[in-house]
């Protein structure tokens, strides 16, 4: 066989206990099964992904794998042979299977299997049916696995046993050989705290004032979290509520969303205290927080740009104080603002304690509308949105023209169904062009990975006329689909001057 060029993709799910491959397992035994066979590989590094599932359950992409998607289709792969340790670490899907075995057959691509030791042609008919055979097989096994640890889990919810990660407050006892749990206890400094939050809760303290606390304590926050810009927030009333409204304190096991009977650990706080808690904290004559319509444009949209919190819109006051002729102050004016909602009791990156940015609600308001639709109203708006979907520009460029060519033909029936009163000829032709319309919107969707709600708003064209007219959710939905604006702190030069001072807000464009 000719010298054949040859390009990897690894992957391995989360393997705890080590009985899988890594993917650099998978790949000394790739190269080695090349070497033998007379190919060379790629110079470019193997398509990597770790701590993927390839199953249908998965929870997060796999960038390299459409990655590779993505070569395969612009033609741009640049090798004679795709090599896998095994069909499973290709996919576990049949669907996505298909899809890569049809792209390979389109590029003239062949399928390497180490595991099977053979090279397989995606055009060839035996061929593409064996690796078929192959996702099917893998597919069923995934389904097999889910089935069983749905079971599994269950069973231990029935017996009161843990499930996933530790719960704040407890600590779990292992046997030092076996590592077979043996009880779950109380933890020493974990769990005073948690009976310490519901105590003042049901005396009458503020979820705020609890958070407070804890910060000023100097307390470590009950679960650290990921994001970069808000890994200092500590503890934050919300934390404090959530954490109370789990059942696993009141010694019970709970079973997506249901309590399911005891726990095998101790309860922190006694069931008839827990459920009392509840109404405490949530009235059932109150709606949930959750629930309330929004009231302003950005409050929660906007962040702080020195700490990255979320704002929220409180009053300000305007002007100085003034005295009236008895030296009695006077009422003073107020505007509202949106503020940096900061963390209570903890400082920010500076050191500075409270909220760190302010702005006022309607100069804000402005500056963002006015972002976003300029943004908007840009005809290569899907265009050049991020770095996602690069090399798509034809595409996306070529749907959004065949989307604009169906609402154009439709316009002309509609008026035309007008003069002649031929109204079933309009509903005739919707019914047919809107599918269409569907389909277009669909394929752009999935080359912009924009939000559907943006590409429906972008259709219609009149992007200006339609905000004006646009319900504030609405509202709020697309300026989360397309930025994250910060208000930066006010520049020198600015203080004490009134006007829109447009420098103050980075846009964060997504």
């Amino acid at each position: 066989m000719s010298e054949l060029s040859v390009r990897e993709y690894l992957r391995v799910s989360k393997d705890r206990k080590l009985t899988g491959k890594s993917p650099d397992q998978q790949h000394d035994e790739n190269v080695a099964s090349i070497m033998r066979q007379g190919w060379i590989l790629h110079p470019d590094p193997p398509y990597r992904d770790t701590d993927r599932s390839a199953s249908r359950y998965a929870t997060k992409a796999r960038e390299d794998f459409k990655r590779l998607i993505d070569d395969l289709e612009g033609d741009t792969f640049g090798a004679d042979v795709l090599a896998i340790w095994e069909s499973s670490r290709g996919s576990r899907r049949v669907g996505e299977w298909v899809d890569l075995v049809d792209l390979c057959k389109a590029r003239s691509v062949r399928i390497w299997v180490t595991t099977h030791g053979r090279l397989y042609d995606p055009a060839n008919a035996r061929d593409r049916r064996s690796l078929l055979e192959d996702a099917v097989d893998a597919e069923y096994e995934s389904e097999k696995t889910s089935e069983r640890i749905r079971r599994d889990v269950r069973a231990a919810a029935d017996k009161g046993k843990p499930h996933g990660k530790n719960v704040y407050g407890f600590l779990r006892v292992y046997d030092e050989q076996t590592r077979e749990l043996l009880r779950v206890e109380e933890h020493p400094a974990q769990a005073p705290i948690v009976k310490e939050a519901a105590r003042r809760v049901l005396d009458g303290d503020t979820f705020y004032a609890i958070a407070k606390d804890f910060n000023e304590r100097g307390i470590a926050q009950r679960r650290p979290t990921r994001k970069e810009h808000r890994k200092n927030y500590g503890w934050t009333p919300p934390a404090v509520k959530q954490m109370l409204s789990m059942p696993a304190y009141a010694g019970k096991r709970q079973h997506q969303g249901e309590i399911v009977g005891d726990a095998m650990w101790p309860a922190l706080i006694d069931f008839v205290t827990w459920k009392k808690l509840q109404i405490v904290m949530s009235p059932p004559e109150h709606k949930r927080t959750n629930d309330w319509p929004a009231k302003h444009l950005l409050a929660g949209i906007a962040l702080c740009g020195v700490c990255g919190a979320p704002t929220r819109v409180g009053k300000q006051n305007a002007g100085a104080k003034k005295l009236d002729d008895e030296g009695n102050p006077l009422p003073r004016k107020t505007y509202l603002a949106y503020i940096c909602s900061g963390v209570p009791g903890r400082p920010g990156p500076d050191g500075t304690k409270g909220f760190h940015v302010a702005m006022r609600q309607e100069h804000l308001d402005t500056v963002v509308t006015e972002l976003v639709l300029t943004r908007l109203e840009r005809p290569d708006f899907l265009a050049m949105v991020g770095e996602r979907g690069q090399g798509n520009d034809t595409d996306r460029r070529a749907v959004l023209e065949e989307i604009a060519g169906y609402h154009a033909y439709l316009n002309e029936v509609r008026a035309d169904a007008a003069a002649k009163l031929r109204f079933n000829l309009l509903l005739d032709q919707e019914a047919r062009i809107e599918p269409l319309i569907k389909t277009a919107q669909a394929r752009l969707e999935k080359l912009s990975e924009m939000d559907p709600f943006v590409l429906t708003l972008l259709s219609g064209g009149a992007i200006r006329l339609e905000w004006t007219d646009m319900e504030l959710a609405k509202k709020r939905r697309l300026i989360r689909a397309v930025m994250a604006p910060r208000i930066s702190r006010i520049g020198k030069g600015w203080a004490g001057q009134k006007g829109i001072n447009y420098e103050r807000v980075e846009p964060g464009w997504r």
